[in-house]
């Protein structure tokens, strides 16, 4: 039943004047034990419930307005317990008249109704238990005394008065009484921020002494935690002399005096009456931070340091203006670091040290150089130290040898970095020139320029952690201006990184620019430098290897005419292993040709392989067809499965759809070798069988069984996905394997493949038409073997049409069990 339908059936039940009659015995007496709605209901309430549980209270003590018989559940909870719980002042008076026990434990959760009266706010319900002798000490199973549930559950400072006037010399009210947590009531009250509870507290003898459970902290620590406006509440602590000696810098569970806690909740005028009472300004917390320090790490407004750098002038107490927190900080450092830029003008004019560092070796230059990309905080850290005639560390390297001008380009801060070189930075230390040329070349520039007009000198071939130049930076970021700019200036170009790659490398690799390599080469031959075109990096690789890898025809056509060699491995492997089958031989072939230079067209790798070799297991019949003609030999064997297995990494691709490329793959390269002359025989043919077999080529998915081309799903977005500008997925999958030959080619099937578009299906609904597709495309490759096969098999005494017929309707798992059979061999 619903809230609502509960709600209007029980009122409607008291409103009819219904009454529950006591359950009486044999013997004619009343019994006591019953569960009620009543009982039910004070255990589904808190003191976070509405009023609306009240109401209902109301109508279900109408309901069981027997006095005479104190119902009680199994946890002997009570009647009387519930009476109180929402104030039914009239019910519990009856039941204390009876002589009910005003202190009867409710056991479950050793409660006394002065708990559950209190919890809900019953205040003449509170005040008649206590008259009546209750016990404001009695302790729950969380260790809360009553008073501690007012602290805890609403703060009610009328209710807590209340507990101190009836209490008496029996029950005289602990007032620094530790729930289970080791919380006092005053703790409590100041966790809450209900300050006029806890000056209530103080007023009735409160220690302020004694730490919480929960941090360590002491009333004098919420105090100050809670921030302005309670300056009062100090003020008594302070002005009773009972709580003298006062431990003013007691730390909590952090290390945090009441200093601490006042200056980072913001509480300017208690941090004064911390000072003028005798608080350490230069305490430490856990983590080594002063007051000093937290006021720097937090305020960019200075009112606050200026009011505690004052107070504790005025008291002529020292401030350790360059104190190190646990981690090397100074107080300027936090300052820099959150952008505090008032502060730190006020620490610098103080005497803060401008060059201390932390334990990374950064100085608050290098901070500023770091974080900041406006000039700001920069100009006033030189301009202040200028007038005090402090000299700044410009080039001071911090533990990984990096100065503020390396830390200001290489997070682009170059408004910081031309302030820097303009004060004298070296531009040598750190290689800085090398972070600069990944920017525009108006950088660049601008730091030739600076340099040039204070006539100073930077290694133009500084090489960084990984090796690289200037130059290599420059032409890895295709900046055309910045790498002619470093050629003129002398940069080298045939120097090498750690992967031993030169600028040219690097261009070939990351960049289809050839304007950027033909200037390079350019400005090369304009000042007379030679560029070691076929230099090799640390895996063997020339430029003209990348630029092939790559498939950039433009760099490769640039650099065969510019002299680029063909030597060891050589560039027709590197086109034959690639995945695009773009023309990029054909292109080789021919400027070749055109520079009238010889290719070694069955030049072995290291591994032995050809590139036609190499060029089959690819599936690149552009390639072969490039190869084959010119000159290339004819294969003597089809590649093994392990060949194919070795290309096609199932960690590479994605093996469900490298299926369907493999598949249309392979007889599109088997037709580009007949082509070419090529003549297949049975052991051939088998070796292409048991590659589809083993590339699970055969494999029957159980959606196959289930008609998944029918799902809904799927036949919805086939039908959009065209395998041909004429014919969709969809209409694909319903031609019969006859009719599919005659209107889709295997390269229709590559191309299809190819273009990713089976990757928008389910896993299951792609696998299932992949192998579908597989099936289609191959059948008359499987076909034509199986059928000279079996005739064999049944030794010609059929013809071939009829054995057609019988044949026709297998799959091509058992057209491949023919081939095998006919050979003596098994699956």
């Amino acid at each position: 039943m619903k809230y609502d339908e509960a709600t209007s059936f029980i009122e409607f039940v008291a409103s009819s004047g219904y009454k529950v009659k006591p359950k009486v015995s044999k013997n004619g007496k009343q019994s006591s034990r019953r569960t009620t709605a009543l009982h039910h209901l004070c255990r589904r309430d808190s003191w976070m419930c509405s009023n609306n549980w009240l109401v209902v209270a109301n109508w279900l003590f109408d309901i069981y307005d027997g006095i005479d018989v104190n119902y009680t559940d199994k946890s002997k909870l009570t009647h009387f317990h519930v009476a109180c719980k929402f104030g039914r002042i009239g019910v519990v008076k009856k039941f204390l008249e009876l002589g009910q026990d005003p202190n009867l434990i409710w056991p479950e959760e050793k409660r006394s109704p002065l708990h559950l009266a209190i919890e809900r706010r019953q205040r003449e319900v509170s005040e008649l238990l206590l008259r009546a002798g209750a016990d404001p000490n009695s302790v729950d199973n969380d260790g809360m005394t009553p008073l501690i549930a007012i602290c805890e559950y609403h703060g009610d400072v009328d209710l807590a008065r209340m507990l101190f006037e009836f209490s008496d010399k029996k029950y005289r009210v602990p007032v620094d009484h530790l729930d289970k947590y080791k919380n006092t009531p005053l703790h409590l009250a100041l966790n809450y921020d209900n300050t006029e509870l806890a000056r209530f507290l103080l007023e009735m003898g409160a220690d302020p002494n004694l730490a919480d459970g929960n941090d360590g902290n002491n009333g004098l620590h919420h105090v100050c935690r809670m921030g302005e406006g309670n300056n009062g509440l100090a003020d008594m602590i302070f002005g009773n002399d009972d709580y003298k000696p006062l431990p003013i810098n007691a730390q909590n569970d952090k290390g945090n005096t009441p200093l601490h806690l006042a200056v980072k909740s913001g509480a300017s005028n208690m941090v004064e009456v911390l000072l003028r009472h005798g608080a350490d300004s230069n305490a430490t917390n856990k983590k080594g931070m002063t007051p000093l320090h937290l006021i720097c790490k937090k305020y960019s407004d200075p009112t606050m340091l200026n009011l505690f750098l004052r107070v504790n002038e005025e008291l002529g107490r020292p401030v350790l203006i360059d104190a190190l927190d646990n981690n090397g900080e100074t107080p300027l450092i936090w300052a820099v670091d959150r952008g505090n830029i008032h502060s730190a003008e006020v620490l610098l004019r103080r005497g803060a040290d401008s060059n201390a560092t932390n334990k990374k070796g950064m100085s608050p230059l290098h901070l500023i150089c770091k974080k900041y990309s406006d000039p700001t905080l920069l100009n006033l850290f030189l301009r202040v130290n200028d007038e005090l005639g402090r000299p700044v560390l410009i080039d001071a390297l911090d533990n990984n040898g990096e100065t503020p001008l390396v830390w200001a380009v290489g997070r682009g801060n170059m408004h910081s970095a031309e302030v820097l070189l303009r004060r004298g930075a070296d531009p040598s230390l750190g290689t800085p020139l090398n972070r600069i040329c990944s920017y525009a070349y108006h950088w660049v520039e601008l730091f030739f320029d600076i340099i040039d007009g204070r006539n100073q000198v930077v290694d133009i071939n500084a090489r960084d952690s990984a090796g690289y130049t200037p130059l290599h930076v420059a032409a890895f970021c295709r900046n055309g201006n910045s790498t002619e700019l470093l050629l003129r200036r002398g940069g080298d170009p045939n120097l090498v990184n750690n992967k031993g790659m030169t600028a040219l490398h690097l261009i070939c690799e990351w960049s289809d620019d050839d304007d950027l390599a033909e200037r390079f080469f350019a400005v090369n031959d304009e000042i007379g430098q030679r560029v070691l075109i076929n230099a090799r990096d640390n895996l063997g690789n020339t430029p003209l290897h990348l630029a092939l890898s790559q498939g950039h025809r433009n760099l490769v056509g640039l650099l065969l005419r510019r002299g680029a060699l063909t030597e060891g491995t050589s560039p027709l492997h590197v086109i034959c292993k690639r995945d695009q089958d773009d023309g990029l031989a054909k292109m080789y072939f021919e400027i070749n040709k055109e520079l009238d230079r010889p290719v070694q067209v069955d030049a072995r790798d290291e591994l032995g392989r050809t590139p036609l070799q190499l060029a089959l297991t690819s599936l690149l019949s552009d390639a072969i067809d490039a190869l084959l003609a010119n000159g290339a030999a004819l294969p003597s064997a089809f590649p093994t499965v392990d060949d194919f297995r070795l290309r096609f990494n199932p960690e590479k691709y994605n093996e469900n759809y490298v299926k369907l490329r493999v598949a249309s793959g392979i007889l599109v390269v088997i037709k580009c070798l007949y082509k070419h002359g090529y003549e297949m025989d049975r052991t051939d043919a088998l070796k292409i069988m048991k590659l589809f077999a083993d590339f699970g080529l055969y494999e029957k998915s159980t959606s196959l069984e289930k008609y998944w081309y029918d799902d809904e799903k799927f036949a919805g977005k086939s039908k959009e996905t065209m395998v041909m500008p004429s014919l969709s997925l969809y209409d694909l999958i319903q031609l019969s394997p006859k009719e599919a030959a005659k209107r889709v080619a295997p390269a229709d099937y590559f191309k299809f493949e190819c273009s990713m578009k089976l990757y928008k299906f389910t896993k299951e609904h792609g696998e299932a038409c992949v192998l579908h597709l597989c099936e289609k495309l191959s059948r008359r490759f499987f076909l034509g073997w199986a059928l000279e096969c079996f005739m064999e098999s049944v030794h010609y005494r059929l013809p071939a049409l009829c054995c057609d017929m019988i044949i026709e309707d297998l799959n091509n798992q058992d057209l491949y069990n023919i081939c095998l059979a006919a050979t003596g061999q098994s699956s």
